[in-house]
Order: C-alpha cells, then sequence, then structure tokens
C-alpha cells in the first residue's frame, strides 16, 4: 500500500481478529483489496457484503496448512486462518480510524506456485444471518413492530445485542415464521419502505422510510474541478421512463389487499404493477405503502445509476469519504457536451473499493433522493 502513507492518502490496515485483539497484517503482505456493499437498485434488497484481500504468501503464513514457528497466525500448533476467522479493513487519516469493512473469512484459494499468493474472501454479517432459520410456531404469533421482529431475528441468528441500529415502529401482524431470517428481516424492511444492511462497522440496521432521505450529503462529485469537489471520471445514467412505476398492490395474509393507481401516469405509459408481501397490521399503513409505491416512481426522471471516481489525494474531503455509508446521500454536477448544466441529488445503494499498492478505484452506485414521502 505504498500510495497510502499517511499523508498523501489515508493508511490502509487489514486486520484479523487474533485472540480478541485486532492485529494488523503486515502492510507489504497486502497486495490488493476488493470490498463490494450493498445493492445496485433501491428495488433489491442487500445481499451480503463482500472483500477479497490478496497476500503475498512467499514466507507461506497465509496458508492455513502452515503451522511453522515464525507465523503470527498459528496459535498452539494451529492457524487461526480458518473458516469465521473475523477481519476488518480501517482506514487512518490525521489519526482517526475509518472501518472500510467488517466481516468473515469464507474461502481461502492458495497458490503455490512462483508468485506466491493467497486470496481470501470475506463475508458480512448478512451472510451470518442468513444461515439462521426462524421455527414455525404452532400458531401465529409475536404481533409486534417490525424493529421488534427485526431484533428477533437477530436473537435467533445469536448476533450481538451491542451492534444492532433498528428503527421501524410500524406495527405487524403475527406470523407463523418457519422461514429463514433474512427473509423475514427483509419482508419487514419491505413493509416500511425502508432498508436493513449491515453497516462497514459490523451494525445491523434496520432504517425506515421516514430516516431513508434524512442521512448526511457527504461528497460533491463535479466535473469542474472546483474545490470542496470529488472529480468523477463516469457517469452512468438510463432514461426514467425504463423505472417507471405507477400501480402497488399490497398483499397480506388474512387481512385486506390494497392497491393504488396513479392514473396519469398510466395514461402516458402504461400500467406498470409491482406487488409487495407486507403483513401491516393497520389498514392506513397498507394503503399508504400502497400510495407511496405508486406514485415515487410515477413520473420519469434520468436515473444516476453509477458515479466512478479516483480516491487518491482527496485531501480535506477524506473525512467525508471515509465516513460514507450505505443510504447516506452525494450530490452530482455535470456539464453536458452540448451545454446543458445539471445536478442530481443521490441516495448510495451500494459501493465497490478497488485498493492497490498505487491506485484506488471507488465506484458508488446510486438512486435519486425521492420528493415523496408519506408515513407508513
Amino acid at each position: 500500500m505504498a500510495a497510502f502513507d499517511g499523508t498523501n492518502g489515508p493508511t490502509i490496515a487489514v486486520q484479523f481478529n487474533k485472540s480478541g485483539t485486532w492485529t494488523s497484517v503486515t502492510s507489504t503482505d497486502v497486495r490488493e483489496i476488493a470490498i463490494k456493499r450493498g445493492r445496485t437498485r433501491p428495488d433489491q434488497k442487500d445481499d451480503a457484503g463482500t472483500s477479497t484481500v490478496v497476500f503475498d504468501n512467499v514466507s507461506g503464513y497465509y496458508d492455513p496448512d502452515f503451522t511453522g514457528a515464525g507465523s503470527p497466525w498459528v496459535i498452539s500448533g494451529a492457524s487461526i486462518l480458518r473458516a469465521g476467522l473475523q477481519m476488518r479493513v480501517v482506514a487512518t487519516w490525521s489519526s482517526t480510524d475509518y472501518v472500510l469493512f467488517n466481516g468473515y473469512l469464507e474461502t481461502n484459494a492458495v497458490n503455490q506456485g512462483f508468485d506466491a499468493t493467497a486470496s481470501m474472501t470475506f463475508v458480512d454479517g448478512i451472510a451470518f444471518i442468513s444461515k439462521a432459520q426462524a421455527p414455525a410456531l404452532s400458531s401465529p404469533s409475536y404481533a409486534e413492530t417490525a424493529a421488534t421482529r427485526v431484533g428477533r431475528m437477530l436473537d435467533y441468528a445469536s448476533w450481538s445485542g451491542s451492534a444492532r441500529s433498528l428503527t421501524g415502529s410500524s406495527s405487524l401482524l403475527a406470523t407463523s415464521q418457519n422461514a429463514n431470517c433474512m427473509d423475514i428481516i427483509n419482508q419487514c424492511a419491505l413493509a416500511i419502505a425502508g432498508r436493513f444492511y449491515v453497516s462497514r462497522t459490523g451494525v445491523a440496521t434496520l432504517v425506515p422510510l421516514s430516516d431513508k432521505f434524512s442521512r448526511p450529503t457527504q461528497l460533491l462529485f463535479d466535473d469542474s474541478r472546483d474545490a470542496n469537489t470529488v472529480e468523477y471520471d463516469a457517469l452512468k445514467t438510463t432514461p426514467g421512463a425504463l423505472q417507471v412505476v405507477n400501480q402497488a398492490v399490497i398483499n397480506r395474509t388474512g387481512a385486506t389487499q390494497y392497491t393504488s393507481t396513479y392514473n396519469p401516469s398510466v395514461t402516458s405509459y402504461g400500467t406498470k404493477t409491482v406487488t409487495l408481501d407486507a403483513p401491516l397490521t393497520n389498514n392506513s399503513s397498507a394503503s399508504n405503502l400502497a400510495l407511496y409505491l405508486s406514485r415515487k416512481d410515477a413520473t420519469p426522471a434520468t436515473l444516476v445509476e453509477q458515479v466512478d471516481f479516483s480516491a487518491l489525494a482527496l485531501g480535506t474531503l477524506y473525512p467525508d469519504f471515509l465516513a460514507t455509508e450505505l443510504s447516506d446521500q452525494v450530490s452530482v454536477k455535470r456539464v453536458t457536451v452540448d451545454g446543458r448544466s445539471m445536478q442530481w441529488n443521490l441516495v448510495v445503494e451500494g459501493m465497490d473499493h478497488r485498493i492497490t499498492t498505487d491506485n484506488w478505484r471507488v465506484s458508488y452506485m446510486t438512486s435519486a433522493i425521492n420528493p415523496y414521502s408519506i408515513t407508513i
């Protein structure tokens, strides 16, 4: 990580949880770090985040079968580099640490050739939670809020109570469960038009609609190289007409189904329907959810799907960049080749980082901040 010396860029450390203590890998052993978190579009669920780290393995220390003397990763004759090992990537700027990823070892591919490497892939907490099953109940039980239900699913997964940030006060119908915990969590998030993800620091997070578009604006991207802006080098957009939804159907097992249709949009673009299973207790909540989903994308607007940029030499903008989390906001300014001035206010749906010894490439997957708001 030669380009990241703490002066021109933050220092970057890969750390393993060794006997309860975060222990940094020798920096010269790290060849490449790739981090992928979030989703590409707001109508998708958040899959497990991943980080793949390529280590120089000339020493043999990153081979889990290496148990010889000298390896910092061997304890009592056994390597700790096994599935489930906790790892994090930390960037340090101006003496402040920013965790970029927190996860668990899933695979380790060791190349025993002349250019010896070990490529380890780590997954975040969503993969951990996805292994848990909510047991079947003899009769529907637990009429509760969305946040409480998500918390119960995390209990089934033995997720730490101190690593949770759950907000969602809408009441849900009783459930029979008998499903994967992540499936139930995602249903809760959809029912409140919110989002569930595991943060870069490893906190299980449920965000409701009321908080979804009130997060901090972290960065301003611009093609003019103005002060306090980040220059982007690629901007992917698609026509808004491809994303139109103007009818929503809300299914509730054992309760009234609600349908909302926005006829002006139907007249212009035809009927574009989304159907959702949302076990909301209150009729007003179900009706408002249908109303929201049928209105928020009913009028086409250019969609900025992806912003690509270099994270080298950001200077005073590093604290904002390094602190950026899923669902935070960014703005993009663009003067097109035909002279049009445009600005988009966006939500970060996903992020990809690829860090090498002399480069740091980043892609933010984004969606529009939706002006249509309603209480669910």
